[in-house]
């Protein structure tokens, strides 16, 4: 599954931030549970004033992948100012920009290979 590669995914998400340069989410492909292979590459993301772990990865729902993102679990409470939240605000519209793109290309995969890649 090409879309799920890690190498795959790296050179979608350089795209994306050659592309975007104005972006200023902190961004990085890891192997998913640190395993190389077809089904590893997850995207880690940075928020400039949240300390939330955040990242992207493919589900399959109803039968084709979707790129989904997931904020893990906090245990303290997030107080910000308004240039704090103009900033988180930024940052989601960013990840959500990213998400899409990184759907947008799996698509194409599926277009052409179907949807186990």
């Amino acid at each position: 599954m090409p879309y799920r590669d890690r190498t795959t995914v790296e050179r979608w998400v350089n795209e994306y931030i050659e592309s975007h340069s104005a972006d200023s989410l902190g961004v990085a492909v890891l192997d998913k549970n640190f395993e190389a292979g077809p089904n590893s590459g997850i995207v880690v993301v940075t928020l400039r004033s949240a300390s939330t772990i955040t990242f992207l990865h493919p589900e399959i729902r109803q039968g084709l992948p979707n790129w989904v993102v997931t904020f893990e679990g906090r245990n303290e409470t997030l107080d910000l100012d308004d240039a704090a939240l103009r900033q988180l605000a930024e940052d989601l519209t960013s990840l959500a920009e990213l998400r899409s793109f990184l759907q947008q290309k799996t698509d194409a995969v599926v277009l052409t290979h179907g949807p186990r890649g």
